[in-house]
């Protein structure tokens, strides 16, 4: 009977489902951003008079505090990355985006494959833009991959634009009622013509929780 349970219990803990965990995360400012999460960054000139889009520098001189590639165990891993232009809306003469390695030319390109390995854990991800000539803004979708694992982050760099107000939807400079119903329109219709700013909480997507971020931000006013 005594050897039959133990059989029993060997049988359960090896049919048990193996947890695997995340080897590795995008961060900006020192904080892990959740998949999908969007940083949005104003563009500004390096040490040699470029226009830069400093995911490497700003907001600190610490390199490691923009935006990275952070592996969470061991170093010198080997991936893939994915760059997606969304959209530009200003003029530039040159773009090149760096990870891990040499960088590449965006020119008129809206997807970008690559190859990038970490040093010492970490990959920088930078945009170098010479000669951005108007305002405007860049609209990014990176995707990284290391093994089987994937995860995503959305990049908004910025030259000359002024930074969205905070729970406002509509893009008007205030933030009121009207806000919330633009939000509901879209949980409800999809209905998206009056959304400029709908993902309050930096997830990358339009929730219930986008509500209630602008109704507290209401409350707080």
């Amino acid at each position: 009977m005594v050897k039959y349970l133990l059989t029993l219990v060997v049988a359960c803990v090896v049919a048990l489902p193996q947890v695997v965990g995340q080897t590795f995360e995008f961060r900006y400012q020192g904080q892990s951003l959740p998949d999908g999460a969007t940083v949005t960054i104003a563009a500004e000139e390096d040490e040699w008079g470029f226009g830069e889009m400093c995911c490497y520098s700003n907001p600190s001189s610490d390199p490691d505090n923009g935006l990275i590639l952070k592996v969470l165990s061991g170093s010198g891993v080997q991936g893939n990355a994915t760059l997606t232009i969304d959209e530009k809306t200003f003029d530039v003469a040159r773009l090149l985006w760096c990870m891990g390695g040499n960088c590449m030319q965006i020119g008129n390109n809206t997807t970008i494959n690559k190859s990038f390995i970490d040093n010492n854990g970490i990959c920088q991800v930078q945009f170098d833009a010479e000669d951005i000539t108007t305002e405007g803004h860049l609209l990014a979708t990176l995707t990284a991959t290391i093994g089987s694992e994937s995860h995503v982050v959305k990049i908004k760099f910025t030259n000359g634009e002024q930074a969205a107000v905070p729970g406002d939807v509509n893009g008007d400079g205030k933030v009121t009622s009207v806000d919330i119903t633009s939000l509901y329109n879209w949980l409800l219709n999809s209905d998206d013509s009056s959304i400029v700013n709908g993902d309050q909480d930096g997830d990358g997507k339009i929730t219930a929780v986008d509500v209630t971020v602008v109704y507290n931000i209401m409350l707080d006013d």
